[in-house]
């Protein structure tokens, strides 16, 4: 990772939140429509220069009603560090100890108002649609469109005025959609790939202060269920104190001994803290202990600054990548990076060192050095291999209603589909070998996620560690989108994925097609219930949505290196690529496909 230009101290600004005679109406005004969508703004990895806004609400104030208290507390506590000494001041001194917000679900409201009414002498409920929900682990949950909160406090008197005295164990903060960018900021947690010099990147909301503390903590602990097989960590690592400090640019994280005393665990779980850390603007390197001595990692040098010192790398760039642009039957190799400016001219020119591909096969795939395309027929009963020598390999009947295929990074074939008892299932095959081998057959690859599902469309990571899927239930309903982790061998041939997958973008009711577009983002053609028809749209891996600008009859969405470099093919086979926030039709007027589509 380079390090990044740091800026200095933000500049902050307070805004008083006052709560008067009208409390609840003051509550009602931070009620406002949630917009799921994400802006675009800086990258992840980058320093977020941006005016810090702090929030100062109002202790409560004599006479208060029941109703207006609990809309106090709400406000108070839609805050973090010392607001909560705020928020506190509404409750009583038993409720106050047993309240931890950041233990307990952050509950992000949808455009109703939340309905504050008492249901009992001593019980206030607070009624709420829900937009998303931030889990105590930063894990950041869309919710579909029936999402509701009911919640229920205590309240008794002391000395003559309201406080509330009891708040639900799983509670901790009402939070208004317009206070989640200001509350929260967006980091990554890293995890080692089994098998490959690749970090993994887990997407992860940290309250925006101690910020430091709060990701090293993230960091801790197992991997995610979704990824189990797919990384590794120390799960055992903890830090000596509850801390990380920050001083003078060096975040400092003391660990406990009971560190692993594998030099490769440690070594990995190092470069998981460093790429972690140096996302924080505050931090310009980072030091390792154990118990106050500096963390022995032979053969690496302080200051430690970045986990290519550790031996980890990114994911590839296009150089050397290869598209197809098909017309008609023929398919024609293009530079990836030339796709953009390529014209009908310039294919007639190229030579096509494909046998002919009948339309038929209408689900195309091409692997990332353009040496290899595979499509399964519109039946969704075939998959053949056509090679640059001119050669057609049809592969034996393994399944029916067949997605479009898709080579990985690694150049293992995959395609999801219907196996034996109608039950659905991955396969995978070894392009390494020949394909006249036994090797090269379909294999199958766990998914038990996908047990009752309908796979409709797979993508495989840049990094080729996660595999994503658009699956149905079987009348065609409970659309989902959801992401596991891919377990291979030392070889790089999967053995099967995580036993369980994390699902993404629950408000999406409708899906065709989805392509990795960064190691944290998808590219989805959908529809929410606030979408008139199916569109782009840009999914965060444990995020929000950014809605793009629709395409008329978009069947397929692709990248040639990142958001930027979007791609979406209509059902007529015309491509368009992302200009700014609109589309423009590409100068071929053949069909664009590219690889890890």
């Amino acid at each position: 990772m380079t390090p990044v230009e740091r800026p200095g101290p933000p500049r902050r600004a307070v805004l008083r939140l006052a709560l008067g005679a009208g409390g609840v109406g003051a509550l009602s005004a931070c009620g406002l429509s949630v917009d799921d969508t994400v802006r675009p703004g800086l990258e992840i990895d980058a320093a977020q220069d941006r005016e810090e806004i702090q929030y100062q609400p109002e202790p409560p104030r004599a006479g208060m009603t029941q109703a207006e208290l609990v809309a106090g507390f709400l406000l108070a506590g839609a805050s973090t560090g010392s607001g909560l000494s705020v928020a506190r001041s509404y409750l009583t001194a038993g409720a106050s100890s047993t309240w931890n917000p950041d233990d307990a679900q952050t509950v992000v409201q949808a455009q109703d108002l939340p309905q504050i009414r008492s249901v009992g002498d001593d019980t206030m409920r607070v009624r709420t649609r829900v937009a998303a929900r931030i889990a105590p682990d930063g894990r950041y949950s869309l919710a579909k469109a029936s999402d509701s909160a009911d919640v229920r406090f205590g309240v008794s008197r002391v000395e003559g005025e309201w406080r509330i005295s009891t708040v639900p164990e799983d509670f901790g903060r009402l939070l208004p959609s317009s206070r989640v960018d200001q509350m929260y900021r967006r980091y990554r947690v890293h995890y080692a790939a089994i098998g490959w010099n690749r970090l993994v990147p887990d997407l992860r909301w940290i309250p925006s202060d101690q910020e430091a503390t709060r990701l090293v903590r993230a960091q801790l602990g197992a991997v995610p269920s979704y990824l189990a097989g797919a990384v590794r960590t120390d799960a055992d690592a903890r830090l000596t104190v509850d801390a990380v400090p920050v001083i003078d640019g060096v975040a400092q994280v003391d660990l406990r001994t009971d560190l692993s005393s594998d030099p490769t665990v440690r070594k990995n779980f190092a470069a998981q803290l460093v790429a972690s850390l140096m996302q924080l603007p505050a931090v310009t390197q980072v030091a390792l202990s154990v118990a106050g001595s500096t963390l022995d990692l032979p053969g690496i040098e302080p200051p430690l600054t970045s986990p290519a010192q550790f031996g980890f790398v990114e994911a590839g760039s296009p150089d050397g990548q290869y598209a197809i642009v098909r017309e008609d039957e023929r398919a024609v190799p293009v530079p990836l990076r030339q796709v953009g400016a390529a014209t009908d001219t310039d294919v007639v020119a190229r030579e096509s060192p494909f046998a002919d591909i009948p339309s038929r096969w209408s689900r195309i795939a091409v692997s990332l050095d353009g040496k290899e395309v595979a499509g399964v027929r519109g039946s969704g009963l075939e998959l053949v291999r056509w090679f640059d020598d001119e050669t057609t390999v049809p592969v034996e009947q393994f399944a029916t209603d067949m997605t479009r295929p898709v080579y990985d990074a690694s150049g293992v074939l995959w395609v999801a589909g219907r196996g034996d008892l109608d039950s659905s299932r991955l396969w995978v095959v070894n392009t390494a070998v020949d394909p006249s081998e036994p090797d090269a057959d379909p294999a199958e690859v766990p998914a038990p996620w996908l047990t009752g599902r309908r796979p409709i469309a797979i993508s495989v990571s840049p990094d080729s560690t996660c595999l994503a899927a658009i699956s149905t239930d079987d009348g065609g309903g409970d659309v989902q989108i959801q992401v596991s982790g891919i377990a291979r061998q030392p070889n790089g041939l999967p053995t099967s994925t995580a036993t369980q997958a994390l699902q993404v973008a629950a408000s999406v009711e409708q899906a065709r097609d989805l392509s990795w577009i960064t190691p944290t983002t998808l590219g989805v053609l959908g529809r929410r219930t606030t979408d008139k028809a199916v569109r782009p749209l840009l999914v965060e891996v444990g995020g929000q949505i950014e809605a793009l600008a629709a395409v008329a009859s978009a069947r397929s969405i692709a990248t040639t290196g990142g958001e930027r470099e979007l791609y979406v093919t209509t059902s007529s086979g015309r491509t368009y690529s992302r200009v700014g926030a609109s589309w423009s039709a590409l100068g071929v007027t053949g069909t664009v496909v590219v690889p890890s589509s």
